[in-house]
C-alpha cells in the first residue's frame, strides 16, 4: 500500500494557495508519500475524453487500495475535481480530501457551490478539516453520517529565514494581503503605521506599502518586531475565518511576532491559552492596545511565540494531520473517538433551565443554566439543526438575531478532545412563552445613567430569571442618551418591568427611590452594566424564605479582559441561618462591601437608606448588616460584576483628587456606618472601622489619617 498526495503547480509565484500545497507535499516527503502533480489551467474549453486522458496519465501508478490524499481546492473546478475523484476510485483507490478552502463559503456569488462541494466530499472516506467548526458546519450541511474526521488547528510554515532578527517592541502592524481584496486597508486612519506586504496600491492614512516579498524576505522583515494583523473584507469573510485558518497567522508566529486577529476566529482559543497574540472586536481596539503596549508584556507575547514557533517551522501540525488520516483510514478503533461531535451524556452534567426572551432592537435572548464542567457551549436552530452562535464555558447568555424566523433553539455543552468538541449535555428546547409574572414577591432595583449601550443586556438577563414573581424597577437618574428610549421598549413588552424618572441625583438617590417604589417583600439591587445568573434570585429567596433572615447573599464573579475572578466569599456555613454577630466576624476579615449580590427584607432597608456619600457601599454595606438578626450565604457566584464594559477603577475614582477630597471620602464612608448602625452592635462596627483605619495610615501619607486612626479609637 503507498500513498500519495496531490501538488497544485502552475499558479503565481505569489499565490498562498500554491505555497500551503507545496509545502504541505514537503512535509509529506519525509513520511514517504508520493506525490501527484496537478497543473493550474484553463479547463473551460477541454473534452470529456481529453480530461480522462489527463487524470489516466497523473494517476497510472497507483494500485487497488493505495490511499490518495487530495489537497482541494485544485482551483480547475469543481467538475476537474470530481473527476479525478472517480478516476481514483476506478482504480480502487481510497480517498482523503484535505480542505484547504471551502470556495463555497468564500464569497457570497459562490454558495451555490455549497451543494455540488458536499456531495463531492461525500466520495471520500476521510476528510482533513481546518477545524471542529468547519467539521461541525459540514455535517450540518449534508456530509454523510459516518463521515471520519481530521482536524487540522493550524498551518504550518516551514521557511526558515536564516537572517532572522531578534523581535523588538515596534509600534507597527504587519498585514500580508492584498489591500483591494480585503478593503480595510484603504480605509486606515490610525496612528499606528500599517505595512502592507502587496504590489497593489494602498489609499488609507499611515499606510506603507513594502510590496510582495519572497517568503524567506518576508520572514526577515516581519521578525524585527510589531504585530501581524489577521482581518477579513466583510462580514462573510468574517464568518468563513471562524471555521478556516489563515496562512497569514502561521506566518506571523513563524517569524517569532505576536498576532492580532479578529474574535471569533477558529483558532481564538489556541491563541489565547498560548499567549500568541491579541484577540479584538474592531480594528481601533486594535491600534490602541498595541499604542499602550509596554515592553514588558510585548516581551511576554515574544518569549510565548518563541517557544510555540518551532511547531509551525518544522511541520508538525501537517504530520500529525497526515499520519492521523492515514491511521484512521486503515483502524477501525480511531473512528469512535474521532467522532466528537457526539453526545456523551455525562451524570454529573445537565441543564437545568433554558429561557428564550424577546430583546431590544430585535433581538433574541437566550439565557441557560448548566451544572458541571463545560469549556464551551454550541447554540443550534433546533429545526433545521444549524448551528447559529457559540458562548465560553462560563458564559449563560447570548443574543441572537431575530430576522430568520428561528424560534427555537437548543444548546450543546462541549469539551475539548484531541479530536475536536465532544458533547457532554444537551438542553431542552428553548422558545418564547407567554409570560408568567402575576405578582412581585422581590422586587429588583436597577439604576441607570447613560447606559443605552448596555442597560438591554442587564435587564435580558434579569427576565431570564427561573423566579417569575420578580419585579424590575428600573430608575432612569436623569440620562441624557437614549436609556429611556431602551426602558420604555422593555417596559410595553413585559409587565413586570416598570420604571421611575428623577433629575441626575446620584446612584445612592435612585436605589433609595427604587425602594419607595418597590411592591416586593424583598428586595435586591443590580448595577446597569452588570448580568445575573438565571438562578440567582430564585436561590436567594428560597435560602432567605426557608432560614428565616433578613439578608441572603452570594459569591460573585468580576469579570476582567482576562476572565472570571470569584468575588465576596465568606468561610461560613452555606445556605443556614447565621447570627449576624457571628457573620460579621467574618466580615470583618474578608470584607466585600457591595450592595448588589444580596437580597434585603424591604422594610430592613427602608428603615435604613443608602447615604449619598463617596463608597456608599462600603458605608451601607456594615450598616444594613448591623440591623440585620440573621444572614444566610450561597457559596456559588451568580452576580457577575462586569469590568469590560466601562472599568472604572479605583485609579479612576481617586485621579484628580486632593488628598484632602480623598481622606474626607474614606471619613465620610466609615463615620457613616459608625454613627449609623446598630448601636448594638458598636463593638463590631468600631473594630471594622478600626481595621479601616490601619490600613489608611499605611497606605496614605495624610496626616490627618492618624487622627481618624485615634477618633475611632475613642468612638
Amino acid at each position: 500500500m503507498h500513498v500519495y498526495l496531490t501538488k497544485l503547480n502552475g499558479m503565481s509565484v505569489t499565490s498562498t494557495e500554491q505555497y500551503a500545497q507545496q509545502m504541505t507535499a514537503n512535509i509529506a516527503h519525509s513520511l514517504g508519500i508520493r506525490e501527484m502533480g496537478i497543473y493550474r489551467y484553463n479547463t473551460s474549453g477541454e473534452s470529456a475524453d481529453s480530461r480522462g486522458r489527463r487524470f489516466d496519465g497523473m494517476i497510472a501508478g497507483i494500485q487497488a487500495g493505495d490511499i490518495v490524499v487530495c489537497q482541494f481546492p485544485t482551483w480547475n473546478g469543481l467538475e476537474f475535481e470530481r473527476g479525478l475523484v472517480r478516476h481514483i476510485k476506478a482504480y480502487h483507490g481510497r480517498i482523503v480530501i484535505f480542505i484547504h478552502d471551502l470556495e463555497a463559503m468564500m464569497s457570497e456569488k459562490r454558495l451555490p457551490m455549497l451543494q455540488n462541494t458536499v456531495r463531492l466530499y461525500n466520495e471520500a472516506e476521510l476528510l482533513i478539516v481546518p477545524s471542529c467548526e468547519m467539521k461541525c458546519f459540514l455535517k450540518e450541511h449534508g456530509v454523510r453520517a459516518g463521515m471520519k474526521f481530521v482536524i487540522q488547528e493550524l498551518w504550518d510554515y516551514t521557511t526558515v529565514s536564516k537572517s532572522m532578527r531578534p523581535g523588538k517592541l515596534k509600534r507597527e502592524i504587519h498585514f500580508a494581503g492584498n489591500p483591494d481584496r480585503f478593503q480595510f486597508p484603504h480605509a486606515w486612519n490610525y496612528e499606528i503605521p500599517l505595512k502592507i506586504y502587496a504590489d497593489q496600491e494602498c489609499r488609507g492614512d499611515n499606510v506603507q506599502k513594502m510590496g510582495w516579498l519572497p517568503p524567506e524576505q518576508l520572514l526577515l522583515e516581519l521578525s524585527g518586531g510589531g504585530f501581524g494583523l489577521v482581518w477579513y473584507g466583510d462580514e462573510i469573510w468574517h464568518q468563513y475565518l471562524s471555521m478556516n485558518n489563515s496562512l497569514k497567522l502561521s506566518t506571523y508566529l513563524a517569524a517569532g511576532i505576536p498576532a492580532i486577529v479578529p474574535g471569533g476566529i477558529s483558532n481564538q482559543s489556541l491563541i489565547e491559552e498560548n499567549h500568541l497574540g491579541i484577540v479584538v472586536d474592531t480594528l481601533e481596539e486594535a491600534a490602541a492596545i498595541v499604542q499602550d503596549m509596554g515592553e514588558k508584556e510585548y516581551r511576554e507575547y515574544l518569549s510565548a511565540v518563541a517557544r510555540f514557533a518551532p511547531l509551525l517551522r518544522e511541520g508538525y501540525f501537517t504530520r500529525k494531520c497526515l499520519v492521523d488520516s492515514i491511521q484512521m483510514s486503515m483502524r477501525k478503533d480511531m473512528y469512535a473517538y474521532s467522532e466528537s461531535n457526539t453526545t456523551y451524556m455525562m451524570p454529573d452534567c445537565e441543564f437545568e433551565y433554558v429561557c428564550l426572551n424577546q430583546a431590544y432592537e430585535n433581538k433574541l435572548a437566550l439565557s441557560w443554566i448548566f451544572r458541571g464542567e463545560a469549556e464551551g457551549f454550541l447554540i443550534y436552530d433546533a429545526d433545521s439543526g444549524k448551528m447559529i452562535g457559540k458562548a465560553g464555558g462560563l458564559e449563560h447568555y447570548l443574543l441572537l438575531n431575530n430576522d430568520s424566523g428561528r424560534i427555537r433553539f437548543i444548546v450543546k455543552a462541549y469539551i475539548r478532545t484531541i479530536k475536536g468538541k465532544m458533547i457532554v449535555a444537551v438542553s431542552d428546547t428553548a422558545e418564547a412563552i407567554e409570560n408568567r409574572f402575576t405578582q412581585a414577591q422581590v422586587s429588583l432595583v436597577v439604576p441607570a445613567y447613560n447606559a443605552e449601550e448596555f442597560i438591554a443586556r442587564a435587564v435580558d438577563t434579569a427576565l431570564a430569571q427561573s423566579f417569575k414573581n420578580l419585579e424590575i424597577l428600573i430608575v432612569n437618574d436623569g440620562s441624557t442618551d437614549r436609556t429611556q428610549e431602551v426602558i420604555d421598549w422593555y417596559k410595553e413588552r413585559y409587565p413586570q418591568v416598570r420604571s421611575v424618572y428623577q433629575s441626575n441625583a446620584g446612584q445612592a438617590v435612585a436605589r433609595n427611590i427604587g425602594v419607595m417604589h418597590a411592591k416586593g417583600e424583598y428586595v435586591g439591587f443590580m448595577d446597569s452594566d452588570d448580568l445575573l445568573r438565571p438562578d440567582m434570585i430564585e436561590k436567594l429567596y428560597d435560602s432567605i424564605i426557608k432560614n428565616f433572615c433578613d439578608i441572603a447573599m452570594t459569591s460573585a464573579y468580576q469579570i476582567t479582559n482576562e476572565g472570571y475572578e470569584v468575588i465576596g466569599t465568606y468561610p461560613v456555613r452555606e445556605n443556614t441561618a447565621i447570627p449576624v454577630d457571628d457573620f460579621f466576624e467574618q466580615y470583618i476579615l474578608y470584607a466585600y462591601p457591595v450592595v448588589w449580590n444580596k437580597l434585603y427584607r424591604r422594610t430592613l432597608v427602608e428603615e435604613h437608606p443608602i447615604p449619598a456619600v463617596k463608597y456608599e457601599d462600603s458605608a451601607w454595606t456594615p450598616c444594613i448588616l448591623s440591623y440585620a438578626s440573621k444572614v444566610c450565604y450561597i457559596d456559588e457566584p451568580m452576580y457577575e460584576y462586569d469590568r469590560t464594559i466601562r472599568n472604572v477603577t479605583y485609579m479612576h475614582t481617586t485621579m484628580g483628587k486632593t488628598q484632602e477630597e480623598q481622606y474626607k471620602d474614606r471619613r465620610d464612608y466609615v463615620m457613616f456606618f459608625l454613627r449609623n448602625g446598630n448601636p448594638q452592635k458598636k463593638n463590631l462596627l468600631k473594630k471594622l472601622a478600626s481595621g479601616y483605619a490601619v490600613a489608611f495610615v499605611s497606605t496614605f501619607s495624610y496626616p490627618d489619617f492618624q487622627e481618624l486612626k485615634r477618633e475611632i479609637e475613642a468612638w
